[in-house]
């Protein structure tokens, strides 16, 4: 036995990493580091076995085991970090605009092209007077704003920005800023025809999450880690306990895990959970008239349609993970009510407003904010609850799909989620998996 004793793998060095995918199921090393709770870090490979049962004149009921197609699920939850968790957002929803702080450099899109299409790389802008290598920089304004990093310095006025296909399509004259943080980045249902990168279909962007579990697999696989490429969120579960932190759990389904390329370089952010009694839930609007201060515990809950599908086409992978439609629903836990508003909320069925706010109180570059609105909130549920010393309301809430919460692709929506912070933009991937930039123009 070696000294120290046996190779093991120690439960509190795993870790979780995430990239957003340049091309769907191809595996990319992590970006960014999402931290979790042991007990909740859960990603499986789920293989199908196809099994031979034919009769052949024996008492055995299996006489062969044919490995067939294979996918994978993952489960993941902990307290919820308030820059990295959009990534599944992302993942979810689609539709993502963002904005910087402190705009400078001021320009506009220009050159001969009408409209810069979903998927561009490049863009020519009017001047590019204080642009250069690594500068973050802003192309157009509310909700089909978005966030880039230039990947090269400007050659004459043309900016590429390579990691950062362009989500919304943009026209001549549309103002370019370069920008700081913190961001506020909105996340609404994707419904435009063309989806993330360009293709069609309305599908929002894929990732690759990567299990860095430390296992010594000898010569099968080096890096410690293994890869759920072309991943596609689910569920998303937010909880607001006034007592706990917020938290959040997350479950999906990937094409099967893979050894990763090389062994992947923890990246954690400073960003610390924030405390959920610092959450604030109005109903019927934003003022401070309807701030609402006997919810003792809320819940926000998201669930994307997913289908597998195994074609035949000489490998085992899904052909696709298809997202289809989107709901949101949640419950309240009115506490301490003082009269039987919550329970009118139901039995009038006034679909108000919904909007609930966690704000962790600092400034600048550490400042974290958390907004999740819901412009028609179906009150289904209002049951009276005697099981404490105090009598409460148990409520439950559906979505209904509306014209205000929705992003620069337009259509209907049942919601918004809105982060505030210093990550300037989801789409990360690894220099080295990039492939040669595009200019994609919509005529």
């Amino acid at each position: 036995m070696p000294y120290g004793g046996s190779a093991v793998a120690p439960s509190t060095r795993s870790w979780l990493g995430v990239a957003r995918e340049m091309q769907a199921g191809t595996a990319l090393l992590p970006t960014n580091t999402i931290p979790q709770d042991a007990k909740s870090y859960a990603p499986e490979d789920t293989p199908k076995f196809l099994s031979d049962d034919a009769i052949r004149g024996s008492m055995a009921m299996r006489y062969a085991n044919i490995l067939g197609p294979e996918d994978a699920s993952f489960s993941f939850g902990g307290p919820a970090f308030l820059d990295t968790y959009g990534f599944f957002l992302d993942n979810a929803f689609g539709d993502l605009s963002t904005t910087g702080s402190s705009p400078a450099n001021g320009t506009n899109l220009g050159g001969s092209v009408a409209t810069l299409a979903i998927g561009g790389t490049q863009a020519t802008i009017v001047s590019a007077t204080g642009y250069a290598s690594a500068s973050t920089v802003q192309i157009d304004s509310g909700n089909i704003s978005e966030v880039v990093v230039l990947s090269t310095a400007p050659s004459g006025t043309l900016i590429t920005f390579g990691n950062y296909p362009l989500r919304f399509p943009h026209a001549s004259g549309a103002t370019v800023t370069t920008v700081s943080g913190p961001f506020t980045h909105s996340f609404a249902l994707l419904n435009s025809a063309v989806g993330y990168g360009g293709a069609y279909g309305s599908q929002p962007p894929t990732h690759t999450i990567t299990d860095i579990d430390n296992l010594n697999y000898g010569t099968v696989n080096t890096s410690g880690a293994r890869s759920y490429p072309s991943a596609c969120v689910q569920t998303i579960d937010f909880t607001g306990n006034a007592e706990q932190l917020l938290s959040v759990k997350f479950t999906g389904n990937s094409w099967i895990s893979a050894p990763a390329s090389t062994a992947p370089t923890i990246t954690v952010s400073t960003v610390v959970p924030v405390a959920a009694w610092q959450s604030q839930v109005y109903i019927g609007g934003t003022a401070p008239s309807n701030l609402v201060t006997t919810i003792g515990d809320w819940a926000v809950n998201v669930k994307r349609t997913l289908q597998t599908y195994f074609n035949t086409q000489g490998i085992q992978n899904p052909y696709i993970i298809g997202r289809g439609q989107l709901d949101i629903t949640g419950t309240l836990n009115v506490t301490t009510p003082a009269d039987e508003t919550p329970l009118y909320w139901m039995l009038l069925n006034t679909q108000p407003l919904l909007q609930i706010v966690l704000d962790n109180g600092l400034s600048g570059t550490s400042h974290l904010k958390l907004v999740f609105r819901c412009s028609q909130a179906s009150f289904v549920k209002s049951k009276p609850d005697r099981n404490a010393v105090l009598v409460g309301f148990q409520t439950s809430w559906s979505s209904v799909a509306n014209i205000s919460d929705v992003g620069g692709s337009g259509g209907l929506g049942p919601g918004i989620f809105q982060l505030l912070n210093n990550l300037s933009s989801y789409d990360l991937p690894s220099d080295d998996d990039l492939p040669s930039p595009r200019t994609l123009h919509l005529l």
